[in-house]
């Protein structure tokens, strides 16, 4: 499938006689939330404001406001925040 994208750079190739680079799709937004496989987290911590978890692909780091803690994980293994204060 070919788009009608032109990059910001095009003008140059036009004024120097060359074909731009050809920019193909490579499947709409549909088609990659499709094939997109879930991440299976675990072992949830929270250390002051970083909640960090294990996932098939190494830690998974994230910040969290400093009012929320880690009350333990629901039916789906995603982490319970509770708001503080």
């Amino acid at each position: 499938m070919q788009s009608d994208y032109k990059a910001p750079d095009s003008k140059w190739f036009e004024e120097n006689e060359l074909t731009p680079p050809v920019v193909s799709v490579h499947g709409t937004d549909e088609d990659v939330r499709s094939n997109l496989k879930p991440v299976k987290m675990w072992n949830w911590k929270l250390s002051g404001n970083e909640l960090s978890c294990d996932t098939d692909h190494g830690k998974l780091v994230q910040t969290i406001p400093t009012n929320y803690i880690c009350k333990g994980t629901d039916a789906d293994g995603k982490p319970i925040l509770h708001k503080i204060g």
